[in-house]
C-alpha cells in the first residue's frame, strides 16, 4: 500500500486539532479503552481509522483500536483486511443477511439498523464497548435538515450516544471536519477504498440533502455551511426554543 506514514507536523493544523477537540469536549475516548471503528470501506471510515491510528501513535491518548466490517453482499473485502494489517489493527468481519422484503424505499434506514445490531452483537462477544463512526460535519448538517423537513423534528446526530438497553456507546470523532477536508485527507495520504457500491445508494434520500448543502454554499458564496451548522448546535438560543414555553 502506498500510504504516507510517519509523523507529520502539518496534520495538527490540517485536521488533528478538530478531532482532538471533539474527543476532549465530548469525552469520546478514555484511557485504556478499545475503540472499534465501523469500517464500511468508504473514504470517511477509512480516514477515521487512519486518524485514530495516527493519534494512538503520536498523541497523549492511550487506547487500542480494532475494526469491524459488516458485509452486506458478496464482494471482495481484501483491501480492508490488508489496510488493517498495514496499520497493525485487529480486523473483524460479519456477513449480514436480511430479508428481501426490506428491499424497498426504506432500505437504507432498515439496513443501517440491522448493521448496528450486528455490530452491537459482535463487539459484545469481543468485550468492546465503544464504536467509532465516520460521520462528519456534512452528515450532521444533512441530518438536521432531514429531521426538520421529513420528521418535523429539530435535532441531528450526537457526538456521543449511549443506550439505556445496550452497553454499546457510539462516538463520532470527525464531527468538526467537513466532507471536503476528509476527501483531501483521503487523497493526499493515499488511503484505500472498498470497490463496492450499494445498489440503493443513488436512491438514498440523504443525497438530496447533500446536494442541498452544496447549493447553499454556492448561493451564499460560502464553503463552511456544514461547519456552521455544527457550531450552531453548540450555541443554542434556548429562549427561542418553543418547547421550553409553558
Amino acid at each position: 500500500m502506498n500510504i504516507k506514514t510517519g509523523f507529520n507536523k502539518n496534520h495538527k493544523k490540517w485536521f488533528l486539532t478538530d478531532v482532538l477537540r471533539a474527543i476532549k469536549k465530548y469525552s469520546l475516548i478514555s484511557a485504556g479503552e478499545n475503540i472499534c471503528v465501523a469500517l464500511s470501506g468508504g473514504k470517511d471510515s477509512v480516514c477515521l481509522l487512519y486518524i485514530l491510528s495516527y493519534l494512538q501513535q503520536y498523541s497523549h491518548l492511550d487506547f487500542t483500536i480494532s475494526a469491524i466490517h459488516i458485509k452486506t453482499a458478496e464482494y471482495d473485502t481484501t483491501v480492508l483486511n490488508d489496510f488493517c494489517q498495514f496499520l497493525d489493527i485487529e480486523y473483524w468481519e460479519k456477513r449480514l443477511v436480511y430479508p428481501a422484503k426490506t428491499r424497498n424505499k426504506n432500505s437504507c434506514y432498515i439496513c443501517s439498523r440491522l448493521k448496528r445490531g450486528a455490530i452491537s452483537a459482535l463487539i459484545k462477544e469481543k468485550g468492546v464497548q465503544k464504536v467509532a463512526l465516520g460521520h462528519h460535519a456534512n452528515d450532521v448538517a444533512e441530518t438536521l435538515l432531514m429531521n426538520i423537513i421529513q420528521n418535523n423534528q429539530l435535532g441531528s446526530m450526537s457526538p456521543r450516544v449511549e443506550y439505556a438497553d445496550n452497553q454499546m456507546i457510539i462516538i463520532r470523532p470527525l464531527i468538526y471536519l467537513q466532507e471536503d477536508k476528509i476527501r483531501k485527507i483521503h487523497a493526499q495520504i493515499g488511503l484505500p477504498l472498498l470497490d463496492y457500491q450499494c445498489p440503493f445508494e443513488d436512491k438514498n434520500l440523504r443525497n438530496i440533502y447533500k446536494n442541498l448543502i452544496s447549493q447553499m454554499n454556492t448561493l451564499l458564496d460560502r464553503s463552511d455551511i456544514a461547519k456552521r451548522v455544527v457550531d450552531s448546535l453548540e450555541n443554542i438560543d434556548f429562549t427561542n426554543i418553543w418547547s421550553n414555553l409553558k
